[in-house]
């Protein structure tokens, strides 16, 4: 059975560190992402942070989706920022041509530079925030962040956020199934797109009464009147 929740078991060094640790280590990545402009020093970090999820949860670093989506998401912005960046001079040519599509100009060498640097940006950060919960029981999540001053019911809502990506991913493929035993056309990209809609409406109301149990389950069990609960395990920040 697939896991429900994005934490992925193992004994590695990064499981056995605080959250607190990995928190710390978010934070520099980002800073360090953002503080140069220049896609190197991004781009090294995405690769650092790539290296440093394989080596936490091997295989699972390039099967899950998020790293799919990241280099769409760095692709996005390379075409993007490409064409209509306002700081785009030098237009990059293709065979001697240069290329171009209508009502959007030329593509320019600056705009593919900005849209590399960004791109690689948000790929590193995101993959050091991916190490972070799938190297990180959720509970010790949200003790973390109880540690770090946070209220308890804040650090919780956080986790019930973390845990509903893989639970609407997995309803999501069910209602794709579904939708193509039914005779679901994905002849082209178009009939996909259609295919969104009779997707979003089933995922989004099956959400919300999960949502609406959740809430019943957690105030019969008197949640929140006790602001900082004990802990089971105590994990030091090293």
């Amino acid at each position: 059975m697939n896991s429900l929740t994005l934490y992925q078991p193992g004994e590695s060094l990064f499981h056995r560190c605080d959250s607190r640790t990995k928190l710390a280590l978010i934070v520099s990545f980002a800073i360090c992402a953002f503080l140069f402009f220049n896609p190197i020093v991004p781009f090294a970090l995405a690769v650092t942070g790539f290296v440093m999820n394989i080596i936490a949860t091997g295989r699972y670093a390039w099967t899950n989706a998020l790293t799919k989506v990241l280099v769409i998401i760095i692709v996005f912005f390379l075409i993007i920022h490409g064409f209509v960046n306002p700081l785009g001079k030098t237009p990059a040519h293709f065979f001697g041509s240069p290329i171009s599509i209508p009502y959007f100009g030329s593509y320019s060498l600056e705009g593919a530079y900005y849209g590399l640097t960004f791109g690689f940006r948000v790929a590193a950060v995101a993959l050091i925030a991916l190490l972070y919960v799938s190297t990180t029981h959720p509970t010790e999540v949200v003790r973390g962040l109880v540690n770090l001053g946070i209220p308890y019911s804040f650090g919780f809502m956080i986790l019930m956020s973390l845990q509903l990506i893989p639970i609407s991913n997995r309803e999501a493929k069910t209602i794709i199934s579904a939708q193509r035993a039914r005779g679901l056309v994905e002849r082209t990209l178009w009939d996909r797109i259609k295919g969104l809609l009779p997707l979003f409406v089933p995922l989004v109301v099956s959400s919300l009464e999960r949502m609406e149990t959740m809430a019943m389950a957690l105030e019969a069990r008197a949640f929140g009147s006790k602001p900082k609960p004990t802990p089971l395990y105590e994990v030091n920040f090293s």
